[in-house]
């Protein structure tokens, strides 16, 4: 099944690449095989669009991509970024980073099958934060959820995630039950359906999708429960081809310089997505499940302590 969505995805893309390039057609300018230059003076870094109306966290990530191509402006010239006109899921998007002129980046959890086809920039786009889940639930489910206090209690209700998540992966090797979407504007109709109990989400996003989708149903609306936070290890990386590779080297040393400097952080403080997470210390009384995550890769930087933020809650439990 997965190398017939590989195929699929490439065929796509192959189409992705013949409509568009009537509208490209002046834009490749340069000789890279994805990245496209507009002029000798400006580069244009195409990024995907937004999964849906309530992907929130789509307009941190532009800022953070935007934030990384600023600080190496002065080593490779100018930057803007572009969108793609369609939105596809991961299963299939991270294959038009190998057709040239289509797409240029992708944020994504990284797993080995990722690491080796594609170039991961190895810093965390959201500093370690996208493993703290809060969960968006039915609003009359509040007393069932508050009364969780064990692993094994949440693990027999049904969690959403997407079909082609690594956090899916994750969930369920360790003991808990999933069930795979493969549209992100479909979570929230399998949790009103009951088809599952609750849709976790990292806490520096989850929040601005709520918001999103209750202001656009405002009569069936879902509320956020976060006494109790799912935790694994997990990075959110900017991913581009191997043949990119002037890119990737780009956007890792921006990002580098944003932590040095302490913009991203500042960045993840102020923007209206994840400014929710902060302070850090309101997360205190929360108590965290902690998921072992046994496909981490070798290959990710946990012993840049500078890259990762860790809550001050409650308890832990294993």
């Amino acid at each position: 099944m997965k190398r017939m969505d590989k195929w699929f995805g490439l065929f796509l893309a192959a189409w992705v690449m013949v409509a568009l390039q009537p509208c490209q057609a002046n834009e490749r300018m340069g000789d890279s095989p994805s990245t496209a230059t507009v002029s000798a003076a400006e580069t244009i870094v195409r990024m995907t669009p937004k999964q849906s109306a309530e992907d929130a966290s789509h307009s941190y990530l532009v800022a953070l991509l935007a934030l990384a191509l600023d600080n190496t402006e002065p080593e490779y010239g100018p930057a803007r970024v572009e969108f793609m006109p369609i939105a596809l899921n991961q299963g299939l998007i991270l294959h038009l980073l190998d057709i040239g002129g289509v797409l240029d980046v992708v944020a994504s959890a990284p797993t080995a099958e990722r690491e080796t086809l594609f170039r991961a920039a190895r810093v965390p786009l959201l500093m370690g934060l996208l493993g703290y889940r809060m969960m968006i639930i039915r609003p009359e489910d509040k007393e069932k959820f508050a009364a969780i206090t064990e692993p094994e209690q949440l693990q027999a209700l049904k969690a959403c995630q997407g079909k082609y998540w690594p956090d899916t992966d994750i969930l369920e090797n360790q003991g808990y039950q999933v069930v795979r979407v493969e549209e992100f504007t479909q979570m929230f109709e399998y949790l009103q359906s009951g088809l599952c109990d609750y849709f976790p989400r990292a806490i520096t996003e989850g929040y601005g999708e709520l918001d999103a989708y209750n202001e656009a149903h405002p009569d069936t609306p879902l509320m956020a429960y976060d006494q109790t936070l799912l935790h694994y290890v997990v990075p959110f990386y900017f991913f581009t081809s191997h043949q990119n590779f002037e890119l990737a080297a780009r956007l890792e040393l921006g990002l580098q310089r944003a932590i040095e400097q302490g913009a991203l952080l500042e960045l993840m403080k102020k923007h209206e997505v994840t400014k929710v997470a902060f302070p850090l210390h309101k997360w205190k009384d929360a108590v965290v499940f902690e998921v072992a995550n046994p496909t981490l890769s070798k290959s990710i930087p946990l012993y840049e302590r500078e890259y990762w933020l860790q809550l001050p809650v409650k308890q832990r439990k294993q």
